[in-house]
């Protein structure tokens, strides 16, 4: 089975090839390996696996992508060869199975299980089983066996060993704990597992053995589990007793102490996932709410967690393993909370303290564990006094979208928004704090952050839509913001698309809230047919693997191998003369070595006959896992291809919907256009007429103007002549007047006695010169009035010109605007 990791690398932005690349080097030198199994290519893996297994970002192993799945079935393959490098596979699957998709590929659907069984034995040392053993209990963790695989029987032989052999040493003790859960992990809820363990060991001393390890302290929870398992398979689950389930939950919570105390988060690993299993079972549910010592178990640990929250992980030798004994507790309280006992609600209080407190190492367990609280007074729709004085001081710390990796506590910070909305008095700090963008943003991230986590992702991603969803209903009614944000949310193809998935899935909770939610009273009637219709093909399946179905159905008809008909008819000829002879009492006389030969030949023949089977199973195992790692390329393959698709459509539909708006425009542009071609035509016509006039009036104005100005010049010289003929007239007198004068000077003495005579002539004519100069200055003034006149007339002749110039400058803007017009008419 070759896979082609190159064709999801057109949707795979630039940022996202680098982070890929050490994967897509592997499957290459895998293929080449594949092909030639040279040393070279060995070396080339090895080399790879150790660059990938050192990387420091887990998201590379996120099994929703197809380079992961192509890289994950390379190791497959090339693991299952026995000239592969299979401890440095070992080392990349230690690294994947921290993260949980990963880890839950890891064991579902690329069933590495069986592999690492294989290179499980007593020839590799200590420190290869421990390494080998840890990986094991992390891919085994929650795995499903619904036949009876071929790698079982050798498995339970090698952990029972390890289990029962004595404890002398340290590593002998790991050894033994860590085989101990895989056993557990691998048997828990597997009846065919629990057949082979059966078949492996005898049953009753392996059982005395656990209960001395479960007295002496050694692995009491997985012991307890252990024992469930094989309590279930001999008499049933319904047969278990009430004081079993006590015994059981005092060793978890024994051990859910000293593992707070030691800081040993394994132990509280294992802790949490017993008390969450004897919780979550129907048949034993209620002999857990009669267990009557939770209180006082609580409150000793709490103590011990407190200071575990505390301490600085930056100080610390290890701050990993602190924030896992952490997280593990959380989960644990959280578990205890959802008992719903009324006892514990007096540590509500101290709870949220620790919730608020341990929010800077554990963000989204301790968001879980504080809706959790806040959840158990829904019915009741308000909070206790004690409790709202205690959440009023770090509610603020709680309520603030996750700024760091939305997407991984987004869900969990959703559920306290939701929770908080079914108590009046924080519903108000909600709406007070809490904006719709913001609740927007981190939905869409959990969305975004879920997308690529395969199965385990589409189940968170069904959960954070419905809580959203929930949370939108509540509050539409309130503000009118978040009814806006709810029609916002439903119309998001992706929210439609996992409502849909959950009404179609087989979770029947999960169908009755989604069903809850559409018939809320605020739910759009318009968005019904949409959810109801949207097409769940694009959705990643969330059946249970194969074979699932047959889980607790007892050993497969495969295992039990048929004789052929030869030989069950010889077999039924013997136990029909067997039954004769013992009816007749004869049976001594049948030859006990015919019966021996015979029955020697059945189990020779029914060796043969299970050892092919078991082959055959082998190789059907590997080939319904290579089938099974093609389906998740495919599917890896197929939901990246819808979401391109998506994408696509949605740009098609914003890209159509922006054309038929540029067609309106485009329509309402041709309208105004014609419109304003009309009223251009019309305003042109106008203005030529106007300007038809204006030339008529201004010529007529001109010639007017012209004829007055020449007629005026005319009078003007006339009056100039006849002024300086005047003036050369009294010049002329004037000479005359001084010749007189000088005759009469001459004269003077002989006309003494007409002097006085003289005298008044001369003051006549003084007189009569004054009244002639003063004609002469009334002529000049008169003259000085019509230079005025005639300098009046140019100016207004020169502004008659400007004007005419400013109208044949209007004339040319008129005549370019209409020739601009014309030239935009003509493309159009």
């Amino acid at each position: 089975m070759d896979m082609d990791v190159d064709g999801s690398e057109n949707f795979s932005n630039a940022s996202e090839g680098g982070k890929f690349s050490n994967l897509k080097a592997f499957v290459n030198a895998a293929r080449e390996f594949e092909a030639t199994h040279s040393e070279t290519a060995v070396n080339l893996m090895t080399r790879y696996l150790g660059l990938i297994a050192s990387s420091c970002d887990l998201s590379i192993f996120s099994p929703g992508r197809s380079e992961v799945c192509a890289f994950f079935s390379s190791l497959w393959r090339v693991m299952c060869d026995g000239r592969g490098p299979h401890w440095a596979g070992v080392a990349v699957l230690a690294r994947a199975a921290i993260e949980p998709s990963a880890r839950h590929a890891l064991t579902h659907t690329y069933k590495f299980m069986p592999i690492l069984a294989r290179l499980l034995s007593d020839s590799i040392s200590n420190d290869k089983k421990i390494k080998l053993l840890s990986v094991m209990q992390e891919i085994s963790y929650g795995i499903k066996i619904s036949w009876q695989e071929s790698y079982l029987a050798g498995l339970m032989k090698q952990l029972t060993e390890w289990i029962t052999q004595p404890m002398t040493e340290p590593q002998h003790r790991t050894i033994g704990h860590k085989s101990l859960t895989v056993l557990v992990n691998v048997c828990y809820a597997n009846l065919p597992a629990i057949y082979a363990l059966m078949r492996t060991v005898d049953t009753k001393d392996f059982v005395v053995h656990l209960i001395s390890l479960k007295e002496g302290g050694y692995g009491g929870v997985e012991v307890c589990r252990l024992l469930l398992c094989l309590s279930g398979a001999t008499r049933g689950a319904a047969a278990t007793r009430q004081p079993d389930v006590h015994s059981y939950l005092c060793c978890t919570m024994r051990t859910f102490i000293k593992a707070v105390s030691e800081r040993d988060a394994t132990q509280l690993l294992h802790a949490y996932t017993f008390i969450n299993d004897l919780c979550t079972d129907p048949n034993l549910q209620g002999f857990v709410l009669t267990y009557p010592h939770f209180m006082s178990c609580l409150e000793e640990g709490l103590k011990d967690v407190k200071e575990l929250c505390r301490s600085d992980p930056d100080e610390m030798s290890e701050p990993e393993n602190a924030t896992n004994c952490l997280r593990n507790v959380l989960k644990f309280l959280t578990v205890l909370v959802n008992l719903d006992l009324y006892s514990m609600r007096s540590h509500h209080g101290a709870l949220i303290c620790l919730c608020m407190e341990a929010s800077r190492m554990c963000l989204p367990e301790s968001l879980e564990l504080f809706a959790a609280i806040v959840s158990q007074y829904k019915d009741e729709g308000r909070l206790p006094q004690e409790l709202i004085s205690v959440i009023s001081d770090g509610l603020p710390g709680l309520i603030v979208p996750p700024a760091l990796e939305p997407g991984k506590a987004g869900l969990q910070w959703l559920q306290v928004i939701g929770a908080l909305c079914e108590s009046q008095e924080t519903q108000e700090r909600v709406l007070q704090e809490v904006t719709p963008a913001a609740f927007e943003d981190t939905l869409y991230s959990v969305l975004q952050h879920t997308a690529q986590n395969g199965v385990v992702g589409a189940e968170a991603s069904q959960q954070a839509v419905v809580v959203g969803c929930r949370t939108a209903l509540t509050l539409a009614p309130l503000q009118r913001s978040w009814e806006a944000a709810l029609a916002r949310m439903l119309a998001h193809h992706q929210v439609r698309k996992l409502l849909c998935a959950g009404l179609t899935s087989s979770n029947g909770s999960r169908r009755r809230q989604i069903l809850q939610l559409v018939k809320h009273h605020c739910f759009p009637s318009d968005q019904m047919n949409q959810v109801f219709g949207e097409s769940s093909r694009g959705v990643s399946p969330l059946a249970a693997p194969p074979g699932a179905a047959a889980e607790g159905g007892g050993e497969p008809a495969c295992c039990a191998a048929r004789l052929q008909p030869q030989q069950e008819h010889a077999v039924d000829a013997l136990v029909a003369a067997l039954a004769d002879k013992l009816r007749d009492g004869k049976i001594a006389d049948i030859a006990t070595s015919s019966v021996m030969e015979l029955y020697g030949y059945k189990m020779t023949c029914l060796e043969q006959r299970l050892h092919s089977h078991s082959v055959a199973l082998q190789g059907a195992s590997e080939h319904m896992a290579s089938l099974q790692h093609a389906l998740a390329m495919l599917q890896a393959t197929n939901s990246s291809q819808q979401d391109v698709l998506y994408t696509t459509q949605m740009q098609n539909e914003r890209h159509k919907k922006t054309i038929e708006d540029l067609h309106k425009q485009l329509e309402d542009a041709e309208t105004t256009l014609r419109g304003f071609r009309a009223k251009l035509a019309a305003e042109k016509l106008d203005k030529e007429h106007q300007k038809e006039n204006l030339h008529k009036e201004f010529r007529a104005e001109l010639a007017g103007l012209d004829n007055e100005m020449k007629t005026r010049e005319r009078e003007f010289e006339e009056r100039l002549k006849v002024a300086e003929a005047d003036t050369r007239a009294v010049q002329k007198k004037l000479e005359q007047q001084t010749n007189k004068n000088g005759e009469l000077a001459g004269v003077l003495i002989k006309f003494e006695e007409r002097v006085k005579q003289r005298d008044k002539k001369l003051e006549e004519a003084a007189a009569h010169d004054a009244a002639l100069r003063k004609e002469i200055e009334q002529r000049d003034s008169t003259i000085k009035q019509l230079e005025k006149t005639v300098l009046e007339r140019e100016n207004r002749l020169y502004q008659l010109t400007t004007q005419l110039e400013e109208m044949k400058r209007v004339q040319e803007m008129v005549a370019k605007l209409m020739s601009k017009s014309s030239s935009t008419s003509v493309p159009s």
